[in-house]
Formats: C-alpha cells, structure tokens, sequence
C-alpha cells in the first residue's frame, strides 16, 4: 500500500512540474506576441511611397500599401505631386503613365530623382513605350501582390 501512494505522489509531482512548465512557455508566447497584427500581405523592404491617386481605387491601393508597411503620402494633382517632391524625399513615386511628364517635372531636378511604378489602364496605347523606358508597371486592374512586386524591385 505504501509503494502505490508513493508511486501516486511522486507521479502527481511530476505531472504538475510538466503541466507548469508547458504553461509558461505557451503565456510566455503569449506575452511575446502582443502588439503583432495580421498583415495579409508584408513589405519586404518598407519605403517612403508618393502615390498619384485620383479616384477611390486609387485611394484603396495607397491604403493597401500603407497596411504593407510602407509610408504613403498621397496626393491628387500636379501641383501637389511637385510640391511635395519639391519638400520631401520619396524613394518610390506610384503614378498614372498618363502623368509621365508631370512626374519627370517634378523629379527633374532632384539629386536623386525616386523610381517611379507607372500605372497603366487596360488596353492603353503607350503602355509599351513606357513599359520600355522604365522596365517596370502594373495594370490599374492588378492585385496589390503586383504593384508590392514592383515597388520592391525598385528599391533594390
């Protein structure tokens, strides 16, 4: 009789020594990941982004990128795309192709003018000019996986 309350006693402390020591590691994870949110898709390389956007689309990528990891200022007009070139440093702009000349404007006299992602519309003429000059773009209609590929390539 004895030998079973002592196997019993010694089995029941090693139990609680083990069940004690699962718990911490488990709250100690816990405490480790507070503050972590759920990103559907991450920067690798974060950086400063100019977004050209005029529509609610255009917004909602400039959010999406924004809920990446990178910084995003967004502006509407020529007039505030040069202003803001003209105050801060961007390392990305992400504009309409049909704003090319605005953008060349406003980098042009930049010592290290940003890389720029041209946007294109379906079925747009020039595309493939501008796709040649700049080596890189995404379509209006592409998922935000594509312009997050195309700004990483740019900040390579």
């Amino acid at each position: 009789m004895r030998k079973i309350f002592l196997l019993t006693a010694t089995l029941a402390v090693v139990v609680t020594l083990a069940s004690s020591n699962s718990l911490a590691c488990g709250e100690s994870m816990f405490r480790v990941g507070k503050g972590v949110h759920y990103r559907a898709y991450s920067a690798p390389i974060p950086g400063t982004v100019l977004v050209y956007a005029r529509t609610d689309e255009e917004r909602a990528v400039a959010e999406q990128l924004q809920q990446a990891g990178h910084q995003v200022l967004v502006v509407e007009n020529d007039m505030d795309l040069a202003m803001q070139l003209d105050g801060q440093r961007f390392d990305v702009i992400v504009a309409p192709a049909s704003k090319r000349s605005a953008v060349e404007a406003g980098a042009s006299g930049l010592t290290s003018p940003p890389d720029w992602v041209p946007v294109y519309e379906p079925g747009m003429a020039d595309s493939k000019a501008v796709r040649a000059d700049y080596g890189r773009g995404v379509n209006s209609q592409d998922d935000i996986r594509k312009y997050l590929k195309a700004i990483n390539k740019s900040l390579k």
